[in-house]
């Protein structure tokens, strides 16, 4: 039985709960997955041909004559990040497209064959350099998917060749790191690949060996590319093992885990001792569910694992809609308030955020975006960056209390926590208190901690001591615990009931079809339409063996929810909870808290369709009902427009209290994805 910490301990079928939970209090990160997680912060940049073309996804045979960045400066790039408190910072330096952003000796794909720098340009080392200048890591992010060698003549994307014995680097006619390569001055390695595995690995070994230190290779799985390729992981992670040993390889990698959802949240427990499928191995790092889901870590996953692994989440999520940079969305750049609220449910849920601040066709990072980043870093320094006061435990009893006593009272609304995660992650939940008319008074709960937990409390405190009881926890946690206050977080709105929550957003009749708007797209609900669907006042919707009732309203009274982060009182109990619901702009993505009547707490997600039903669906939503038309404020168009269906467990041995919703987008911005709900039942 495994007694010693590791980076993997190996769990069996005859192990209790308790024995995995101890196992689990044995897991250690590696180094460079402390160095990583310590960034906190890590900004993406999006840049290259989709930027000129205006596409979220190119098609591999781009125009490349557009690409002319005439302003070109990574030195703004890496001085604003930097400025923001950004540690690190990763570009995209061939995104699925597969034009790459220096002059690679495998491809005339790249900036070779533009006008930019006369066709000599190289993006990757300007930006080197400017990291360096500016204190920043460099990584990047090698697109596996690649849409050119996918489509182009002769392109080796998928083309069923044979796997063979290759030397990388393969070394070109009249190539310049000949010598090099004989003197053993530049390492080589053999692997036996094929064509496309072979490309990849010799740009992975051109970005590794020629750019300077690299902190951060960064893959996905996406491939819109339809084609069938098989990927030698095995051979390109090892090849970053040997050529930057400190470097962490992420999502697509065995060292950093993507969160699984791309709207900036970690979940509300988010553990960096992750159960996993197999044996232990160094790169084949499997889930034992999927990534996606909600519950990743949960003792049903943790029952399904072969081992267990530090595997920590990063969060990625974009300041605008897009992923690369749109003029049209220069006026939906994330407001502070949201970057704050981002900070706090990713960094502050034991994640990395990863920004993606996509530089403009001048090659500039743009006005709004600049500004937005100096906000955010003065508000993250201003607010986070001095403790108001600290206390810690060290060693001891895995249950004992963290009393901070302060020289005098202050005011605070975010409680900080933090575990020396060199010694593994152990809290399972905690409460807070603060002294009330003289006697401790819970004021906050949570769970895992991590390498950092913010918890909001209900409203600012003034106190002179604040109390954290560790309520469960795997083995005696190193804690430390900190104050803030941060204006940012908004007060909760309460409602008593849903009835009361509810307003007519997106709903109009077909009589006056502009009255109603979802969150500016111009577009609304028809009441007739939704009539027709058999939603009517009073009616109900069996779906999921969870039945709806709509409100009973008249004619023109508030019949939704719009999700905005508001509270809303909700009694009863039961083994889950159902959502009816419609979204906005793509899919839709945020996490609900449920609080129990004897104040614990659970996250629930809540996923909706896109209303017109674009976008990939998550598997959580399913269409309930579709309406036969919506209304345009140029009236009726015959185009149906759906609402869909999500739940998530509940505990029933505990009573429901209230709810309270996710903030989708801001305010009536059509590219920000908005959440109405219609119906909500506990069954």
């Amino acid at each position: 039985m495994t007694s010693e910490p590791a980076l993997r301990v190996t769990v069996g079928p005859g192990d209790s709960d308790d024995d995995r939970r101890r196992k689990a209090s044995l897991v250690r990160p590696a180094a460079r997955q402390v160095a990583w997680q310590r960034q906190e912060l890590v900004a993406f940049l999006h840049f290259g041909i989709n930027t000129f073309t205006g596409l979220e996804c190119g098609t591999g045979t781009d125009d490349l004559s557009l690409f002319d960045p005439s302003e070109l400066d990574c030195g703004q790039w890496a001085r604003s990040l930097a400025d923001a408190g950004f540690r690190s910072v990763i570009l995209t330096a061939k995104h699925h497209d597969g034009f790459v952003l220096w002059p690679s000796r495998y491809t005339r794909h790249s900036l070779t064959a533009t006008p930019w720098r006369g066709g000599h340009g190289d993006v990757v080392r300007e930006l080197a350099e400017a990291a360096r200048e500016h204190g920043l890591g460099l990584g990047f992010y090698l697109s596996p998917a690649d849409l050119h060698q996918s489509r182009a003549p002769g392109g080796c994307y998928g083309n069923g060749s044979p796997t063979v014995k290759s030397v990388i680097p393969t070394l070109e006619p009249g190539d310049d790191r000949a010598a090099r390569v004989e003197s053993g001055e530049l390492p080589s390695f053999t692997y036996v690949v094929d064509d496309y595995n072979r490309y990849y690995l010799n740009q992975l070994y051109e970005l590794l060996t020629e750019y300077g230190p690299v902190n951060e290779v960064w893959l996905d799985g996406a491939d819109p590319t339809a084609t069938a390729q098989h990927y030698e992981h095995d051979a390109w992670f090892s090849m970053v093992r040997a050529l930057a040993p400190d470097a962490t390889c992420a999502v697509g990698g065995p060292d950093v885990r993507w969160v699984g959802n791309e709207s900036g949240y970690a979940r509300y427990s988010e553990w960096s001792v992750v159960p996993m499928r197999g044996a232990p191995s160094e790169f084949a790092q499997t889930t034992a569910v999927a990534e996606e889901e909600h519950d990743l870590t949960g003792p049903g996953p943790m029952r399904q694992a072969g081992h267990l692994a530090w595997y920590p989440a990063e969060v990625d999520v974009s300041i605008r809609p897009g992923w690369f940079h749109h003029s049209s969305q220069d006026t939906a750049v994330k407001s502070l308030p949201r970057l704050m609220d981002l900070y706090r449910h990713s960094v502050g849920r034991n994640a990395v955020l990863l920004l993606n601040v996509p530089p403009d066709r001048r090659g500039l990072l743009a006005g709004p975006d600049v500004e937005r980043l100096a906000e955010f870093g003065r508000a993250l320094r201003d607010v986070y960056g001095d403790d108001l006061a600290t206390g810690a435990v060290t060693d001891g009893d895995p249950l004992g209390n963290v009393v901070v006593a302060l020289p005098e009272p202050r005011t605070f609304n975010v409680v900080g926590l933090s575990e020396d995660i060199t010694h593994g992650q152990h809290m399972e939940s905690f409460a807070v208190d603060v002294p009330l008319e003289g006697e401790w008074t819970q004021v906050a709960t949570g769970t895992t901690v991590g390498h950092r937990r913010l918890v909001s409390v209900p409203h600012p405190l003034t106190a002179d001591r604040v109390r954290v009881r560790v309520l469960a926890s795997r083995a005696a946690p190193r804690l430390s615990v900190s104050l803030h206050y941060d204006p940012t977080v908004p007060e909760p709105v309460i409602h008593g009931s849903f009835a009361a929550a509810r307003d007519n957003t997106g709903i109009s009749s077909d009589d006056a079809s502009a009255l109603g708007d979802l969150d500016g797209t111009g577009m609304s609900l028809s009441a007739q339409a939704l009539a027709a669907a058999g939603i009517v006042p009073g009616g109900h919707v069996v779906h999921g063996g969870t039945e709806f009732r709509w409100p009973d309203v008249a004619p023109g009274e508030p019949d939704n929810v719009r999700a905005d982060g508001q509270t809303i009182r909700i009694t009863g109990s039961g083994d889950r909870i159902g959502f009816l619901l419609a979204g906005t702009a793509d899919r839709s993505f945020g996490p609900g808290l449920v609080t129990y009547t004897d104040g614990t707490q659970q996250e629930i997600p809540l996923f909706a369709l896109d209303t017109l039903g674009e976008g990939d669906y998550p598997a959580d939503a399913q269409t309930v009902v579709s309406t036969p038309y919506h209304n345009r404020p140029t009236g009726r168009v015959d185009l149906p427009a759906r609402i869909g269906w999500c739940a998530a467990p509940l505990d029933p041995g505990r009573t429901l209290e209230s709810i309270t919703l996710p903030r989708y987008g801001e305010g009536n911005n059509p590219e920000e994805a908005g959440v109405h709900i219609f119906a909500v039942a506990v069954g």
